[in-house]
């Protein structure tokens, strides 16, 4: 139990602090906060897990679900690592190899190859979650609650909605955008929402499409397809609300196939959706007054032009687990080496939540001095293999 005043240093807490028969408690078991939970597992902790809307069975033989993941290449490390990975396969997975950006009609600037591997796997986040809960639900040393988070309580416990208390370790905030935890912890974020919103269609085509991903910068919209197989994929709009709710209340596949028809031919409307854009990053990682630690959604949202969300917060994980697998939790340095980790991926994630935001702003700015910058910009990409290369190679986690 944490009695020590708030004055004592990080060392001095983590040394008297910790009684290692606590459980990490996990809030939120959605695709981050199950494989936070399981790589805590793993590691040899002790974990519960409070998700009070576990996700219904997946069933590969159904329609593809909206909610799809470019998850990328050091990403499935991750989860080869955390021994899931080949039953993943086992169900609806789709590499992709390359991704390709273009201004308008212009030439296509394209990274990575169809012939090396794979810069990651389309997979959906119903199949991802699925085989994560499995795992913890049969696995020893998890618990999995179907209760869900209400407040923190005296005594660094975990007060659940149906009155639980549950004395803790740390409790790790995988909570989404409006976290309760963190709000219950004090942190406060900063961020903005976007102008426009997302729309997602699931289409079936006529012709096949090559395990590539692309997106078009298009005046005030931006296209964008994911490949789901070689006849379905998921076609992307990003466009002001008001585009998007005269499209969705009159004739959305005509619009989508005046957007899409010419590259990649006929195809027909299966499902589709929108929703709102927002950027945010939570002004710290860490909670020493509750051992609370942010990660995924809870920790930072950005624009999803990329697809880095999920990825984000996987490698949230990733950086944490290194941490469990190099220390026990009573190691006087766990919690310096545990901060240390989580100020390197609090810049990491800014670091790219804020390119993000750049990125779409000056696309969507008709000011000619940024029009004029975002061709100086595809020409040099267009001009230098090697800097292509290294977009590719980050763009695929390598």
């Amino acid at each position: 139990m944490n009695t020590q005043p708030h004055s004592k240093t990080a060392q001095e807490t983590s040394a008297t602090a910790v009684d290692e028969s606590l459980p990490w408690v996990i809030v939120g078991g959605g695709m981050v906060g199950a494989s936070m939970a399981l790589a805590l597992a793993e590691a040899g902790r002790h974990v519960v897990v409070l998700e009070p809307f576990p996700e219904q069975r997946y069933v590969a033989s159904e329609p593809y679900d909206l909610r799809i993941s470019a998850i990328t290449a050091d990403n499935i490390v991750l989860l080869k690592q955390l021994g899931i990975w080949q039953a993943l396969r086992d169900l609806r997975v789709q590499a992709f190899h390359q991704l390709a950006v273009r201004e308008g009609n212009n030439d296509w600037l394209i990274f990575g190859d169809l012939v090396k591997p794979p810069l990651g796997y389309m997979i959906e986040n119903r199949a991802l979650q699925q085989v994560l809960t499995s795992a913890l639900q049969v696995h020893e040393r998890v618990r999995y609650v179907t209760d869900g988070f209400a407040a923190l309580g005296a005594d660094q416990q975990v007060i659940t909605r149906s009155g639980e208390a549950i004395s803790y370790q740390y409790v790790i905030a995988a909570d989404g955008l409006h976290s309760q935890v963190r709000r219950a912890a004090g942190i406060g974020t900063a961020g903005a929402s976007y102008p426009e919103r997302c729309l997602l269609a699931i289409v079936a085509v006529a012709q096949p499409i090559p395990a590539a991903t692309w997106q078009t910068f298009a005046g005030s919209e931006v296209h964008a397809l994911l490949p789901l197989t070689e006849q379905q994929a998921c076609l992307i709009v990003y466009a002001e609300p008001s585009v998007l709710n005269t499209w969705q209340q009159s004739d959305l596949e005509k619009e989508l196939q005046a957007r899409f028809t010419a590259q990649i031919g006929e195809f027909s409307l299966q499902n589709s959706a929108s929703f709102p854009l927002r950027h945010q990053h939570a002004l710290r990682y860490f909670s020493e007054q509750r051992n609370v630690v942010l990660i995924g959604d809870a920790a930072h949202g950005i624009h999803p032009l990329a697809g880095q969300g999920v990825n984000l917060g996987l490698r949230d994980v990733a950086g944490i687990r290194k941490v469990l697998l190099e220390r026990s939790d009573s190691d006087q340095q766990f919690l310096t080496s545990l901060l240390r980790a989580l100020k390197k991926r609090q810049a990491e994630n800014l670091l790219m939540g804020q390119g993000l935001d750049l990125v779409s702003r000056v696309f969507r700015s008709q000011h000619p001095v940024l029009q004029v910058g975002r061709k100086v910009g595809f020409s040099v990409l267009a001009r230098t293999h090697q800097l292509r290369n290294w977009i590719g190679k980050i763009a695929g986690g390598y």
